[in-house]
């Protein structure tokens, strides 16, 4: 069976269709533990919805670009399809109401809303280069059919970071993810998820067990993900488990919160990224003490 999970934001609470396509994260049950866990507190929400810091408060709450991150926020909590339709870009590559209504049409196929956990949202940058769009990893194959010059001519955008907390048998996991908020004939909509160039690691694995952490890989050609699956006891100085593609670059992570304490374990028991069906090459690399380190690399051929 076809499975596509559209969940609200990107990283902790994403996998195959976001506003992005990037991760998707397992807990004990080998479901979608940060991305789709059932532990998240429902009314964490209301009080959340503004910007986390207080500095910068007043300024980010009144920008628009923030006021749409909000509100597809906030439609992702209450499960509005409809709401989160109208807070994205018209050009945005994923739009939920049309892909519910296809799931509801094909029986091979399951659509997904995974639950938003408590959130904030910041302005990251106020003034992004909308030319810097087409940078983007992922810009050529989602607008192929479309001529993208055309959709950013005379438009502002800005970058907006979502910082979202799950919680994985008992524990709290916290991703940060950063999306592109584009005009459209004046109002700012979610338009992707942003994403910065990165190399691959080229260095081999560390010969250390402590640091072992990937069990297999498994790549699905058809939903263009790798699932990482991972050993059963994760050293707690590992502070984030982070999977690269040769081809797309730095793909999905799952890391710690900041707060942790010395003895914090990642809970996660697999996450997904996206890879190359035609031929790729699969770094995972672990980040302790702030230095990361790869533990494995693995080449896909079709």
């Amino acid at each position: 069976m076809e499975r596509r999970s559209y969940l609200a934001a990107v990283g902790t609470v994403t996998a195959a269709g976001f506003a992005g396509c990037v991760s998707e994260l397992g807990a004990d049950d080998g479901g979608n533990g940060d991305d789709d866990d059932g532990g998240n507190d429902d009314d964490g929400n209301e009080d959340e919805t503004g910007n986390g810091n207080e500095e910068n408060g007043a300024q980010d709450d009144e920008h628009g670009a923030v006021e749409a991150v909000e509100a597809y926020m906030a439609a992702a909590a209450d499960e509005d399809l409809e709401a989160m339709a109208d807070a994205m870009h018209t050009h945005h590559p994923f739009d939920p109401a049309e892909m519910a209504a296809e799931a509801e049409d094909d029986e091979d196929t399951t659509f997904e809303m995974d639950d938003v956990g408590e959130y904030t949202v910041e302005l990251a940058d106020e003034a992004y280069e909308t030319d810097e769009i087409h940078d983007l990893p992922y810009a050529e194959f989602w607008f192929q059919d479309i001529d993208l010059d055309d959709v950013l001519e005379g438009e502002d955008a800005a970058l907006v970071t979502v910082e979202t907390e799950t919680t994985i048998a008992g524990e709290t996991v916290t991703e940060s993810e950063t999306l592109i908020a584009l005009t459209e004939d004046g109002e700012w909509r979610v338009f992707l998820p942003y994403e910065e160039s990165t190399e691959l690691p080229d260095s081999d694995p560390v010969d250390d067990e402590t640091y072992r952490v990937v069990d297999e890989l498994e790549f699905d050609a058809d939903d263009e993900m790798v699932r990482v699956t991972l050993i059963d006891s994760i050293d707690s100085s590992i502070e984030e488990i982070v999977a690269y593609s040769e081809s797309q670059g730095r793909g999905s992570s799952v890391y710690e919160p900041e707060d942790s304490d010395d003895d914090y374990t990642i809970p996660a028991t697999w996450f997904s990224s996206p890879f190359d069906p035609d031929g790729d090459e699969i770094v995972v690399t672990v980040i302790v003490d702030g230095e990361e380190l790869v533990v494995h690399r693995e080449t896909y051929q079709p």
